[in-house]
């Protein structure tokens, strides 16, 4: 758990996960780290060692930014300002709690992030 906030992962809705993948790898050098089937396509989970991106396989929806996280230490603080709403939970992912901003983007605030490896 960080002693402060820390800016650590974007999400990204994607008709074609795969693709998006392939050009982060090639270009930035991130790790694929996990695949998780939503459909007939797979999400996928990729990071720099520090940073983490997560490209979702949706297509009911317009490709581009769906919200980025923070990893922060507890969620006492945020809860004092603005609600903390509970988000999808999976094995293998961390609890993805988030606020809204006073313009309704979404902001995750996690305890803890996905491994890495």
């Amino acid at each position: 758990m960080p002693d402060k906030m820390q800016v650590r992962h974007i999400a990204i809705r994607s008709d074609n996960p795969d693709e998006l993948a392939s050009f982060y790898e090639k270009t930035f050098g991130l790790k694929v780290v996990r695949r998780n089937p939503r459909g007939n396509k797979s999400s996928v989970y990729m990071t720099d060692g520090y940073m983490h991106i997560a490209i979702n396989a949706i297509s009911d929806k317009p490709s581009g930014i769906w919200h980025f996280g923070f990893l922060v230490p507890s969620h006492e603080p945020i809860q004092a300002i603005t609600p903390v709403h509970k988000g999808e939970s999976a094995p293998g992912r961390h609890a993805e709690n988030y606020i809204l901003d006073p313009q309704g983007n979404r902001i995750d605030v996690v305890l803890d992030m996905w491994p890495i490896g």
